[in-house]
């Protein structure tokens, strides 16, 4: 006997055992087993999509994060805001302005880190940028929620609320392109 026939014994009598019918009676309970599980998960993320973010604003207890001497240009540091599980980043841009984020991706909640000059998603690799939050590749649509901080006499800094969505400026706060002003006198667009 070849080694083919001892590792798959069926006879060629035997392959016909399983009709069409028994094959698509699978196919059914394979689909209303992955309908079940999908039908699932969106009952599990629904009571999710109505909840808000937290109101913009001071919290009742500010929290420590750290002295704000210790952080050099370049490098963050993780913290807790509002209880356990509220994960927040706190960073000093290349510019030395210290800036506090969520840690949480504003796609599918994955943990945003701090690489160089920008916030970055490793899920979908997504990225962030650092002065307002707002994505600049990848996937996600929305900016990062802001923590606003506080730099108290002692060089403390204190987490002590949370600041509004950022939003894009109105398009009359924004540099002209040079292609809106195609009409006008070349002389003009260059000034």
């Amino acid at each position: 006997m070849t080694w083919w026939r001892r590792a798959f014994p069926l006879e060629l009598a035997e392959e016909g055992h399983f009709s069409r019918r028994e094959f698509a009676r699978f196919l059914a309970l394979v689909s209303a087993g992955f309908t079940t599980g999908i039908g699932f998960l969106w009952l599990r993320k629904a009571p999710l999509e109505g909840a808000s973010d937290p109101e913009p604003g001071p919290v009742e207890h500010p929290v420590a994060v750290g002295m704000a001497a210790d952080l050099k240009p370049g490098e963050s540091r993780l913290f807790k805001f509002r209880d356990a599980h509220d994960a927040c980043i706190l960073l000093r841009t290349g510019k030395g302005e210290l800036k506090a984020y969520r840690q949480i991706c504003t796609h599918l909640g994955c943990a945003v880190r701090f690489k160089a000059d920008r916030l970055e998603c490793p899920c979908h690799l997504g990225f962030f940028e650092t002065d307002r939050g707002f994505p600049v590749q990848g996937p996600p649509s929305r900016p990062l929620a802001a923590i606003a901080l506080e730099e108290r006499s002692d060089g403390s800094l204190w987490a002590v609320g949370e600041l509004p969505k950022p939003t894009l400026e109105p398009p009359g706060q924004r540099a002209a392109c040079p292609r809106d002003q195609a009409g006008q006198d070349p002389a003009e667009v260059k000034a």
